[in-house]
């Protein structure tokens, strides 16, 4: 497997010469061009990657965004229901009458020659049963001298 002589003479003349010059330039131009494009291949590729890492990144970051957007939307809402509820109370607490009520309920406040009677089942008043928005309460009993 050693170096091989062509069996061919070659002739030396200026074609010949000539066309192996143009063969050899021309090889070599196949060689840059091949070479040129890998070059442009890997860049392209690169490039690519670069966008699609980029692409990746931003979409995970979108999600992220939108989890928390959706968290803070839910909290949005539950802190709307609870200043709904307090300006409710606000208006409730407004209303003396409610008030007068809640303080006989709870505290149980009395009016003057007032006797309030206290039952076991009384023992942990509600706030619907003050404002007498529960159809099943019963009021306390109290009695005036």
């Amino acid at each position: 497997m050693g170096n091989k002589k062509p069996r061919i003479a070659r002739m030396k003349n200026d074609y010949i010469e000539t066309k192996t010059l143009d063969s050899i330039r021309a090889h070599k131009r196949r060689k840059q061009l091949k070479r040129r494009m890998r070059i442009i291949i890997a860049m392209g590729m690169f490039l690519v990657i670069l966008a699609g890492s980029t692409l990746v990144r931003n979409y995970i970051k979108l999600q992220d965004l939108e989890e928390q957007r959706v968290v803070a939307q839910q909290e949005l809402e539950s802190l709307e229901l609870q200043q709904e509820e307090l300006d409710y109370y606000i208006g409730l607490l407004e209303d003396e009458e409610y008030v007068t009520k809640l303080a006989r309920s709870e505290y149980y406040l009395t009016k003057d020659n007032e006797i309030v009677f206290s039952f076991p089942d009384d023992r942990n008043p509600d706030h619907l049963e003050a404002t007498d928005e529960n159809p099943d309460a019963e009021e306390e009993e109290t009695e005036e001298e």
